[in-house]
């Protein structure tokens, strides 16, 4: 894998994961597609990024598929706003990414409930703006002295022809 990953910077090769953001905006973008002129304007993008944002806050959705949270979000807006010309859309993608209506199911529980909570009166929304990670200093030693545990691999020559 170190080796694929110098040939690939050799070659000005770009990788990156593909993140749920960018599932949101590809799904959000094929069922605009899908909906009347009238309804156009009815499934609004900010309102999901933000269910997406409130869902990045809780751990368990780390372990989440990309692609299966983003589609559980649009699919729940989907049934709150009653869609139901929608229903067969959100199908054929879920069909298309190849994501099991198990999962579908079990995230979309969690998303709906995370959002309930997310939008309940107990949780307080902190101001962005100020938000900053605290450590102590005794974690702040313990993160510092792991760092330099860490065995680094020795470099590999490049053989030139």
């Amino acid at each position: 894998m170190r080796m694929e990953k110098i040939v690939l910077e050799k070659v000005c090769w770009k990788v990156k994961a593909t993140t749920a953001f960018q599932f949101l905006q590809l799904y959000y973008s094929l069922i605009q597609e899908n909906l009347p002129i009238e309804r156009k304007n009815s499934l609004n993008f900010e309102r999901l990024e933000a269910q997406l944002k409130a869902c990045h806050c809780r751990i368990i959705f780390s372990k989440a598929k990309p692609s299966v949270l983003a589609l559980s979000i649009i699919a729940l807006e989907i049934q709150a706003q009653k869609f139901v010309e929608l229903t067969e859309g959100i199908e054929c993608l879920q069909t298309h990414s190849k994501i099991n209506g198990r999962d579908l199911t079990f995230w979309q529980e969690l998303v709906s409930k995370c959002l309930t909570e997310y939008s309940s009166n107990k949780c307080s929304k902190p101001n962005v703006q100020k938000l900053k990670w605290i450590v102590s200093g005794r974690t702040a030693r313990q993160l510092k002295h792991s760092y330099y545990r860490i065995t680094h691999l020795p470099t590999i020559p490049e053989m030139v022809p």
